[in-house]
């Protein structure tokens, strides 16, 4: 009976954490990528794990032995380690897999994004619930599952802005003004708004500042990240032949002007981040090119760019 009851408790303790620190963070707007898919893939990759949790808290010696916090903390720590570790893993080792990619390293690096995000549940929900099933549940041990949660809930993303030099990127791609359309406006969660009417107006006064003649319209703007923010301009005259790489400021205004020769950079020395703007040939009859926005690790947005 008491094994069940441990069983019981830290397979509750768990799951209310990892619900926390996934659905809670969200609603909150403190995930780190901010994007609903990603939440979603974290708990799937998580759902396991209270089950698993729980079992080691039922199998564990008779309480009557003495363990001490430190140990019981460890063990849940040890336990959420290698669970994210190898859950990752697994999922997309079988994504790969099913889409033919069979040179798929299962012991690769830890990624900055889901991995990360992870192994920061897993071992907060294995710490706590390992502490709060084998242990006296004293006042210290309750603070310290108190402030591992709140620490968990509010550090990473932070942190993960701060390692890949997160920011808020406004992308506005820049065409002829022969017609009259309405630009394909998109924003992700933690961005502020955006206001259509004076970002467009700043894209265009930058060109002017800038010496591009004509006549232009924007025809689309994005927006995601957090941080501190940046532009992005890409003036398209003509339709996109083939695979172009432009890279995305860091943390300032850049403009990319399509040539006969190829793409002019204003101003041609800017700080820039390994992330990219790809722009791709779009085969439909009304359409210059295809825009990718890539994020940290992953393709955010698709575009497809009219004429």
């Amino acid at each position: 009976m008491a094994r069940l009851f441990r069983f019981a408790i830290s397979v509750a303790t768990s799951t209310a954490i990892i619900l926390l620190l996934t659905l809670g963070a969200y609603a909150l707007h403190l995930w780190v990528g901010g994007l609903q898919w990603h939440r979603d893939l974290v708990l799937r990759e998580l759902v396991l794990f209270p089950i698993v949790v729980g079992v080691v808290a039922g199998i564990w010696p008779s309480t009557r032995l003495r363990c001490t916090p430190f140990v019981a903390g460890a063990t849940g720590e040890v336990v959420g380690l290698v669970y994210g570790y190898c859950v990752s893993r697994v999922v997309f080792a079988r994504l790969f897999l099913s889409m033919g990619y069979w040179e798929w390293r299962v012991f690769g690096p830890i990624g900055w994004e889901i991995d990360l995000e992870v192994l920061v549940c897993a071992v907060v929900a294995g710490i706590c619930a390992i502490l709060l099933s084998i242990t006296a549940r004293s006042r210290l041990i309750i603070a310290t599952a108190v402030i591992l949660v709140l620490t968990a809930l509010f550090v990473p993303a932070p942190t993960s802005d701060l390692i890949n030099h997160n920011q808020e990127l406004t992308v506005a791609v820049v065409i002829p003004a022969d017609a009259t359309n309405e630009p394909d406006v998109r924003g992700d969660l933690y961005s502020s708004p955006l206001d259509v009417g004076s970002v467009t107006n700043r894209v265009l006064g930058l060109l002017r500042d800038n010496g591009i003649r004509g006549q232009y319209r924007v025809a689309i703007l994005y927006r995601f990240g957090r941080g501190k923010q940046a532009l992005a301009v890409i003036v398209l005259t003509r339709p996109v032949l083939s695979n172009v790489q432009l890279h995305q400021p860091r943390g300032s205004d850049v403009i990319y002007v399509q040539e006969s020769e190829g793409w002019k950079q204003i101003p041609p020395h800017v700080p820039t981040l390994d992330r990219s703007l790809t722009l791709e040939p779009l085969d439909l009859k009304d359409a210059l090119g295809h825009l990718v926005v890539e994020g940290i690790g992953l393709r955010v947005a698709y575009f497809g760019i009219p004429k």
